[in-house]
């Protein structure tokens, strides 16, 4: 009953929120605003939203998974989420309106590829491996990096892993094998992926982490916490179908304005080996891009962005400019921005302000863009709000403009003259 109940709060609220804006127009452009999901509709009872990365069809539909967050009497982490429903989202106006669907979005499958021959494979990491808070020192002496969950919720956690798995028969089995020993030991370990063939036969995956020496000691926890080590980006590869993988390392994470290194990757992946990568570092901090012309087996030096961003999300138009659009948390106006690059990264165009309006900064996150056979662009975000009843309301936005798009119109008018003060006849009427 509670799935069922669930399912048809989400609708409503799907359909009420798709509130459509008013087209701005800006310099010789556009921009209409959406709002596509919200939490008020449910009675206050979301616990947050987390989307994912909105994806355009060959027919100009919009799929977009959501995870829904639900309040609980355990922490909502990175090592556990105690009450989460996924959700697809799918729009068939170009974004104005949306509702929830049972299909299977086309997206490419992050994580999977299909084979020479059918074998489908699929490469991935655990994630945090939860542990009692008693085996924190046996797990620290072992080399690994030890998040420590606190007292309250009673655990310990690690991230180390990486396991690969290929199915024969379509999918209906699957066999599994731990691939993460043939690298060099990780004492925290993220795969991101995804998981890409190029055309030459190789396979790419995306990771970042550090090993045992690259551990820092925190004096206050003792060298347990989340990121107390400076993590570099890896690329694993693999040149004969997987039977064999190797870490090389696209990016040093000394070369990160911060003490713990680079971490997350938002990537550009070619078919002929060409790379792009946007390198997260901090909340306000700048972004870093690294690139291989060579599928990753090399990679060039890492580069300071103009971009300020947690989620720097980059996205390659038809004609080959790359497009970020990423969230603006660091000072007010708090909102999503968007910049173009036609040189992999070298230079980057002005800043481009598609929402400035974001009254919270906390949980702003994840402006992804895609492109419409049109050339018109969608941009989708999530966020935090104040609704009319004071309370404060998760989000997912969106945004449909123009290229040439760059800010709010506003007219420029001569001054008139100033008028008489007083314009009435001395003599009484």
């Amino acid at each position: 009953m509670r799935d069922q109940s669930f399912r048809n709060v989400m609708l409503g609220a799907a359909l009420l929120a798709a509130t459509v804006t008013t087209p701005v127009a800006g310099a010789d452009g556009w921009k209409v605003e959406v709002d596509i999901l919200h939490g008020a509709a449910y009675e206050g009872k979301y616990g947050g939203f987390s989307k994912g990365h909105v994806h355009v069809d060959r027919n100009d539909r919009l799929w977009l998974p959501i995870q829904v967050y639900f309040p609980d009497e355990e922490a909502n982490t990175d090592a556990y989420a105690p009450r989460v429903s996924s959700i697809v989202m799918i729009s068939d106006d170009r974004g104005r309106t949306w509702s929830i669907t049972k299909q299977k979005s086309p997206a490419l499958a992050r994580n999977r590829v299909t084979l020479p021959g059918g074998v489908i494979m699929e490469l991935g990491s655990s994630g945090y491996i939860r542990y009692p808070r008693t085996e924190i020192k046996s797990l620290q002496k072992q080399g690994f990096h030890v998040w420590d969950l606190g007292a309250k919720n009673g655990y310990c956690a690690i991230n180390y892993d990486l396991w690969q798995k290929t199915s024969t028969d379509g999918g209906k089995t699957w066999q599994k094998r731990e691939i993460y020993k043939q690298l060099p030991f990780f004492a925290y370990f993220v795969g991101r992926g995804p998981l890409r063939r190029l055309d030459d036969g190789s396979l790419i995956f995306l990771a970042y982490g550090f090993g045992k020496k690259g551990r820092s000691v925190d004096p206050k926890t003792k060298g347990v916490g989340l990121a107390l080590g400076r993590s570099h980006v890896y690329c694993v590869r693999s040149d004969d179908a997987g039977k064999t993988w190797s870490a090389v390392r696209a990016a040093d994470g000394s070369l990160s304005p911060l003490a713990t290194g680079f971490s997350e990757t938002f990537p550009v992946i070619g078919g002929n080996g060409r790379i792009f990568l946007m390198i997260r570092t901090g909340l306000a901090s700048p972004a870093y891009a690294v690139s291989s012309k060579d599928g990753g087996r090399t990679w060039s030096k890492v580069s300071k962005t103009p971009i300020n961003a947690k989620h720097p999300l980059p996205w390659k138009l038809s004609d080959g400019t790359l497009v970020c659009s990423y969230q603006r948390r660091g000072a007010a106006p708090f909102g999503v921005r968007a910049r173009f690059t036609t040189n992999m990264g070298k230079t980057w165009g002005e800043e481009i302000v598609l929402r400035d309006d974001v009254s919270i900064s906390n949980a702003l996150a994840e402006a992804n863009t895609v492109q419409f056979s049109d050339g018109t662009l969608f941009t989708a975000f999530q966020a935090v709000k104040v609704d009319d009843r004071g309370r404060v309301q998760p989000y997912v936005a969106g945004c449909h403009w123009t290229r040439n798009y760059r800010g709010a119109f506003t007219p420029r008018l001569p001054v008139p003259p100033r008028q008489k003060k007083i314009n009435s006849k001395k003599a009484n009427p």
